[in-house]
């Protein structure tokens, strides 16, 4: 039975966030999955201390619920993220998850050979105050190695106001269903709209000179032409930061290469540290 992790990503219940997030649930249910809806906002999770002990000792130092909650991550065929936009980007507990997830490079090789995937739904208050909700979203689904199958852009900016709109209520319903149909192999991924990262989704760029573009979400690049029309070839998808390839390469090349760096630059750094201490 395809599995599904649910995850709300707002402290008021419920509220929009958390129905659009059951709603999909139910959808995914009824194409006969099994969901677990978790409120992550609700969760003990520590800010990361960058302190790599998931690299280099396989075991995360911080002492609370992520080790649950990965547990969950590996175990799930699809997931389904919930979150209010505020102040221009999903609520800051939905970042402190994204960045405890440098440990499930681990795990690249075991993940890629399963099919997975992940609906996300945003909720703000107007579509001019959510700019990169989608986007970021979608960035912590692909670090805990989930492929974007669609996405919900949502705007209800009272507590359950949401209910009001039965097409949104009724997409949210459809999409779950059709979650379970993508990671059951009976439906295609969402097509990217013209200007968009066919990698995540992304509407948002880097200009990097020379008509170089590059998304800041997955790292892919491509061309901008003269008319500003966004242009990345297909084979640069297997560049994007969350293929198994460059996550492993920047496990091995990068995380663990530069430990030995340190080691040697640790008494100098030690030396100089003494006048700020």
């Amino acid at each position: 039975m395809t599995k599904i992790l649910t995850l709300v990503a707002s402290r008021r219940s419920p509220g929009n966030s958390e129905l659009l997030a059951r709603e999909a649930s139910a959808g995914a249910e009824q194409a006969g999955a099994h969901v677990e809806l978790l409120n992550i906002a609700k969760l003990n999770i520590s800010p990361c201390e960058g302190c790599l002990g998931c690299v280099f000792r396989g075991k995360c130092a911080e002492q609370d619920d992520m080790d649950m909650l990965v547990e969950k991550f590996l175990a799930a065929d699809g997931l389904i993220v919930s979150a209010p936009i505020y102040l221009l980007s999903p609520a800051s507990v939905v970042k402190k998850v994204m960045d405890r997830a440098l440990m499930m490079a681990l795990y690249v090789d075991e993940l890629s050979q399963r099919r997975r995937g992940a609906l996300s739904i945003s909720v703000a208050g107007k579509a001019d105050w959510n700019p990169i909700g989608m986007e970021v979203l979608n960035q912590m689904a692909l670090s805990y190695g989930f492929p974007i199958f669609n996405y919900l852009e949502t705007y209800a900016p009272g507590p359950g106001e949401i209910l009001l709109q039965d097409d949104t209520i009724e997409k949210a319903h459809n999409l779950g269903h059709d979650l379970v149909d993508f990671i059951e192999d009976k439906k295609p991924a969402r097509i990217p709209e013209p200007n968009q990262c066919p990698s995540c989704y992304s509407r948002s760029f880097r200009l990097l000179g020379n008509n170089r573009i590059q998304c800041p979400f997955c790292l892919v690049e491509g061309i901008m032409d003269s008319q500003g029309a966004i242009h990345i070839p297909e084979e640069i998808l297997n560049d994007s930061f969350w293929t198994p390839k460059h996550r492993k390469r920047h496990l091995e090349d990068w995380i663990k290469a530069t430990r030995g760096v340190f080691l040697k630059n640790r008494p100098a750094i030690k030396e100089k540290l003494e006048k700020y201490l």
